[in-house]
């Protein structure tokens, strides 16, 4: 037992293991080394005050120390069972060798995310599953067709507004899309635990009305805008089979060769983002690295994925060529003139979120069916009046 006390007086004795369970509710930050509660199960006791300050910093409610062990238990199985019923063949504990996979805590925000936007959506999406009765060659153009991408979007302009603009044209369509973010702190700022979800890939959420995507975007330091663009249409394709069992990592294009799935997937997306018609044109040719970079720049494609769907489609001959124009990539490094500005929360919740839902949020509030405590566990996963009263100027509630 370890008694909680404030000012020195024992209020109640937490038994270890419900803190236990507390904390392997995000077993994948490893939250029970954390100083305090080493300190705790050591001494015995811990003060309430410490137990707040240390659930500010890793964005726990307190509040669930105080549970009874059966109501914990309960809280604890609710979490597991939605979990459970958003993905498939036990991908929420999957991780490769690399660390690589879902992060719980994101996974948990993303569906409660979901769950809020669920209110306003009453018809199933037309798109889920709808790739299993059509024939594997018609899938590239039924994702155009539904999603209604032009040509133009896809080979003209920069990466990261082909990306806005793809996102767009997604949410229209009742699938709604969240990124990860660092600015403004809407996701835990202790370094032990940005560890894991940095290491989040791309996954999708399951749900017949209203399907959501995330992108791992500043949380990844390899999420270019072009490896975001490839992971939102595989993920878009994986939707259309109403497959759930895969998450896609930042360098997808090296590891796809192991899962048929993911495999099938990234041909389509390339279909898509790199038309047959364009690659056709260098049959019997050898491909160089200019021809590579060339159309990484007219492409939505990073070098490493145009290298990888030209081997597929046989104009790069062995392994070792492709090895070699794999090896000569040059990684774009950033201007160090080039120093943006910190964005406004507004503009982090919106990202963070999903544009789509955000909107509902904002109406939410506005309407008094949403209100500000609710609204802060649904953003920042705790009660942050400060920051809530800036998103509400921001936004002009």
């Amino acid at each position: 037992m370890i008694a909680l006390k404030t000012h020195g007086k024992k209020i109640i004795d937490i038994d270890e293991t419900s803190i236990d369970k507390i904390l392997n509710v995000y077993s994948d930050e490893s939250l029970g080394y954390r100083s305090v509660f080493v300190n705790a199960r050591n001494t015995g006791e811990l003060s309430i005050a410490d137990l707040k300050a240390e659930c500010d910093k890793i964005l726990m409610p307190w509040q669930l120390f105080f549970l009874d062990p059966t109501r914990l238990d309960n809280v604890i199985k609710n979490i597991a069972d939605k979990r459970a019923s958003k993905f498939d063949n036990k991908l929420i504990a999957s991780r490769d060798n690399e660390g690589h996979g879902i992060s719980l805590r994101i996974a948990d925000k993303v569906i409660g995310f979901q769950e809020f936007a669920l209110s306003g959506i009453t018809l199933q999406n037309s798109f889920c599953g709808s790739l299993k009765n059509s024939k594997r060659d018609e899938w590239a153009q039924k994702i155009i067709e539904h999603f209604e991408i032009e040509s133009t979007i896809l080979s003209s302009g920069k990466k990261e507004k082909t990306l806005g603009k793809l996102i767009e044209l997604v949410e229209a369509k009742n699938i709604r899309v969240a990124r990860g973010v660092l600015a403004n702190k809407l996701l835990p700022a202790e370094n032990t635990i940005r560890s894991t979800y940095r290491k989040s890939s791309g996954f999708a959420v399951r749900d017949d009305k209203l399907p959501y995507i995330f992108l791992p975007s500043e949380i990844n330091d390899n999420e270019t805008f072009g490896r975001q663009i490839l992971t939102l249409v595989v993920l878009l394709v994986l939707i259309g089979l109403d497959d759930y069992s895969m998450y896609v990592t930042g360098n997808l294009e090296l590891y796809i060769k192991s899962k048929k799935s993911l495999q099938q997937a990234f041909g389509v997306a390339n279909e898509i983002l790199l038309p047959f018609s364009e690659t056709d044109k260098y049959k019997n040719t050898k491909i160089t690295e200019t021809i590579r970079d060339s159309l990484a720049d007219r492409f939505m494609l990073t070098p490493s994925a145009v290298v990888v769907t030209l081997r597929q489609r046989g104009l790069i001959d062995s392994d070792n060529d492709q090895r070699a124009l794999f090896d000569s990539i040059i990684p774009k490094k950033a201007d160090p003139k080039h120093h943006p500005r910190s964005p406004k929360i507004d503009t982090s919740v919106r990202k963070l979120c999903g544009s789509a839902t955000t909107n509902d949020v904002v109406w939410a509030l506005r309407t008094d069916n949403l209100k500000s405590i609710p609204a802060q566990y649904l953003i920042f996963g705790c009660v942050d009046k400060l920051k809530f009263a800036k998103f509400k100027a921001n936004v002009g509630l």
